[in-house]
Formats: structure tokens, C-alpha cells, sequence
């Protein structure tokens, strides 16, 4: 990705679209952003507490990752709200990870998920050897 990266900067008068840090300047949909505003004013809706998410929230992930595996998941018992998809997975590792176990990932895959693993002592290994 660093690589790939290094390449676009590398290139004046070239115009591409970064993903890899959500770095863009395409303008979000107004509703969402609408949303946002609103729930930015209720104190219920703007806290990270309860820590493992609010009930409502996990009974509704819970059911899409359900009817999207075709497994019966429990918002109660199987799902975790997270403030985002790293911070997540850090949590995920260092709840299950003992130091000097592997983790199998994918590549390419984004630096910042193999310095997560390293951070909780464990190694990475590409998932196509």
C-alpha cells in the first residue's frame, strides 16, 4: 500500500483517488451529515457508553450480519460496537491474542493492521503461503 501509495504522490498533474486514509474531497450525502448533527446534540446518542455499544444498535448489526451469513447472531451475546474498524480489531487481538502466536492475514493488507498485531506480540503471516 506504502508503495502504491509512494506512486501517486510521485505523479504531478495525475489525479487519484486515495482510499487507503479515506483522504478524498468527494463531499459526504447531505442526510447522513444531517444526522449527524442532530444526534451531536443528544447526550444519549453522542457518548461512548454503554462500552459495548448501545442495546438497539447491536440487535440491529446482530441481524444484518445474520441475514447476511445465514448464522444466528445475538446482539447481546455476539456483538461488540466499536468507535471504528481498527480500534476494534485492536481490541479483538489483544482480547484473544497470546504473545508469540500468529495471525494469518491477507495481501495486501493495510500497515496499520500488521502493526496492531505486532503491538499485542504476536506475528503476522501472508494468508496465501
Amino acid at each position: 500500500m506504502d508503495h502504491m501509495g509512494s506512486i501517486a504522490d510521485g505523479s504531478p498533474g495525475r489525479d487519484y483517488l486515495r482510499l487507503e486514509n479515506l483522504d478524498t474531497d468527494v463531499p459526504p450525502d447531505s442526510e447522513p451529515v444531517e444526522r449527524t448533527r442532530r444526534a451531536a446534540a443528544e447526550d444519549d446518542d453522542n457518548s461512548y457508553l454503554p462500552f459495548v455499544g448501545q442495546d438497539h444498535l447491536r440487535a440491529v448489526a446482530a441481524a444484518h450480519v445474520s441475514r447476511l451469513s445465514g448464522v444466528p447472531y445475538s446482539g447481546d451475546r455476539n456483538c461488540v460496537v466499536s468507535a471504528g474498524g481498527l480500534s476494534g480489531i485492536l481490541n479483538v487481538l489483544l482480547a484473544t491474542i497470546e504473545g508469540g502466536d500468529e495471525v494469518i492475514l491477507t495481501d495486501p493488507t493495510y500497515a496499520g493492521l500488521i502493526n496492531r498485531v505486532w503491538l499485542v506480540g504476536a506475528f503476522g503471516r501472508d494468508a496465501r503461503r
